[in-house]
């Protein structure tokens, strides 16, 4: 005759409840307590802290602690095992009696006070009256997991910031080599210019050797043009001169004039300074996205919208084209947009970028403005 079914389900759950690789415990009060409005909930939870007790735990939950044995955790109150962080824990503890359950992920310590990170679920136990008498825990360790997570974190901080650092110093050099090619050459250049000029008007009147100087100076000249154009290219003057709002209002015109597609710029801004590495990344972004649209986007019209407010900067790139396939908005798909979104994060920004088949792209940079006090 088979034993009666409650006796066989209460051995399964003993069974399940030892051989579970989760670590389980139930914690009981011996007087039961009223959580309620009625009560000082601070009060309440200064007595469960020092007066609700282990009352049973499985293999798991004394691995999870390095516990010699049960009876090293059985009678522990939640003031012994949180005494690390109190003051957290009964705050974590409030909410968790006032809605009865909490999923939770934790830092505790075992017994032997080696850091343990703890993935939770918990419930509370009631009686008959509707006080709360204890309550039942499930728990995970999850303290490798954790930790290689916490490595994976550190070393994209590490990464991002080289890779914010390797732009900065990308800026300076191109500023560097802009600078020394518009300054160094370009004066070279134009003093040439200066003296083949001279030399045609002390030679005699042969048109041969008049105009072939006519044709060096041509030139020079357009050397000259090639010079303004590369050290433009590399760092704009007019970032560094005027600022960020007149850089974007001049890039659009260029960028006009060389496609032929309608540019709109739409500048709100002030007079506050912006920092240099938020304009320059700003600038970079602009260019990207101008350089994205005349490769891929077959549009007819971009409008450049820069909007600058106490706290918050927003530059927004919109064209009417084809849209950007969803395929190329993440991944590697697009360096391009890679690039973009570092460079956003790099200055402490977000980027968005949207597309709508047949209706355009949208690139959207806000950036959050740190307000300095005065000393």
């Amino acid at each position: 005759m088979p034993p009666p079914a409650g006796l066989e389900n209460e051995q399964l759950l003993e069974l399940f409840f030892a051989q579970s690789l989760d670590g389980f415990f139930i914690m009981m009060l011996a007087n039961p307590v009223e959580w309620s409005d009625q009560v000082d909930k601070d009060e309440v939870m200064d007595f469960v802290f020092e007066h609700e007790r282990i009352t049973k735990v499985n293999p798991a939950i004394v691995t999870q602690f390095n516990a010699s044995s049960p009876d090293a955790l059985l009678g522990k109150t939640p003031a012994q095992l949180l005494g690390h962080d109190l003051a957290a824990a009964k705050k974590r503890w409030r909410g968790f009696f006032d809605r009865g359950r909490l999923h939770v992920e934790t830092d505790e310590r075992r017994l032997d006070g080696t850091p343990l990170r703890i993935e939770g679920d918990y419930v509370v136990i009631y009686d008959d009256l509707g006080h709360i008498a204890g309550h039942f825990g499930i728990q995970r360790d999850v303290t490798d997991r954790h930790r290689a997570q916490e490595q994976i974190r550190t070393s994209r901080e590490q990464l991002r910031a080289l890779a914010a650092r390797l732009q900065q110093v990308r800026e300076e050099e191109r500023t560097g080599i802009a600078r020394e090619i518009h300054d160094e050459l370009g004066q070279a250049l134009t003093g040439l210019r200066l003296d083949i000029s001279w030399m045609k008007d002390q030679l005699p009147r042969d048109a041969a050797i008049r105009a072939q100087c006519g044709l060096i100076i041509e030139r020079i000249d357009g050397t000259l043009g090639a010079v303004r154009r590369i050290a433009t290219e590399l760092r704009p003057s007019i970032l560094d001169q005027l600022g960020l709002a007149d850089a974007l209002e001049w890039q659009g015109q260029e960028f006009g004039a060389r496609t032929g597609i309608e540019v709109v710029v739409e500048l709100h801004v002030d007079d506050a300074a912006i920092p240099n590495d938020l304009g320059s990344s700003a600038f970079r972004i602009l260019q990207e996205s101008l350089t994205n649209v005349a490769r891929h986007a077959q549009a007819t019209r971009v409008t450049i919208r820069l909007a600058q407010t106490v706290d918050l900067l927003t530059l927004e790139v919109a064209d009417n084209g084809v849209g950007i396939p969803p395929g190329q908005l993440d991944g590697t798909m697009s360096l391009g947009l890679v690039g973009m979104r570092e460079r956003a994060l790099a200055c402490g920004g977000e980027l968005s970028v949207t597309g709508r088949p047949h209706l355009g792209t949208t690139v959207s940079l806000k950036v959050p403005l740190v307000v300095r006090e005065g000393p």
